[in-house]
Parts: C-alpha cells; sequence; structure tokens
C-alpha cells in the first residue's frame, strides 16, 4: 500500500474553499531525516550550546512531508496549513499516517528472507 485516501471531517479551509479528500504516503527516510533536522533548535545549557529536537515539531514535520495532497492543494504542507487543521482531522491523518507506514513496515518484513530463486 503506497497511498491512502481519506475523507476529512471538517476539512482544510483555503480561501472560501474546504478541501476535504486527502491522499498520504508513506514516509521515507528522508522525511524522517528533515523532519528531525527541522525541529532541532539551539539552547544554551550549563554545559554549554546544544541542539535538542521537539518530538512535537518532528511529528509534524513527518505528517506534513506524507501529505500528497488535500483536495487540489499539493504537499507537502507548511507547519501553517496543519495548523489550520481541526483536532480531529489533525487525528485522522496521523492515524492514517501511521496505517501507511505499518503497512511498509509489514510488508518489508514479509519480504524479508524471499530469496530470488536462487537454489530453487
Amino acid at each position: 500500500m503506497n497511498t491512502l485516501t481519506l475523507t476529512l471531517m471538517d476539512g482544510l479551509a483555503i480561501g472560501e474553499d474546504v478541501l476535504k479528500e486527502a491522499v498520504l504516503r508513506a514516509s521515507t527516510c528522508g522525511d524522517i531525516i528533515e523532519a528531525h533536522e527541522e525541529s532541532e533548535k539551539l539552547v544554551y545549557t550549563k554545559e554549554g550550546p546544544r541542539l535538542v529536537s521537539s518530538p512535537t515539531l518532528s511529528g509534524a514535520g513527518m505528517l506534513r512531508r506524507q501529505i500528497v495532497r488535500i483536495g487540489n492543494m499539493q504537499g507537502p504542507f507548511s507547519l501553517q496549513d496543519l495548523h489550520k487543521l481541526s483536532p480531529r482531522d489533525m487525528r485522522a491523518l496521523q492515524d492514517a499516517a501511521e496505517a501507511l507506514d505499518d503497512a511498509a513496515a509489514g510488508e518489508a518484513l514479509s519480504a524479508r528472507g524471499r530469496d530470488s530463486g536462487a537454489g530453487e
């Protein structure tokens, strides 16, 4: 399963339009790296400067990259776009993204150990 389509309950308001059909894709390693980098912040501690990462921003960064489109608006979406979503639509998108990633992980595990016909 590469993509998943769902209908948002409240939708994303863009001008006068309310966009409700969302398409998501499974995450990639690039998404993970970029989301973590984006969530890093330099803070000063007693031991000196240190990079810390926000789990909330990292998760939002992953989700915004996984959204292929909502309505006719193409992703990736900005954090400001995600702020416009209702909590229940955000939860639905997060659940769909998790289902996609779980399915992708399951496919990878089921393919592991299969050979390409060598030794038959």
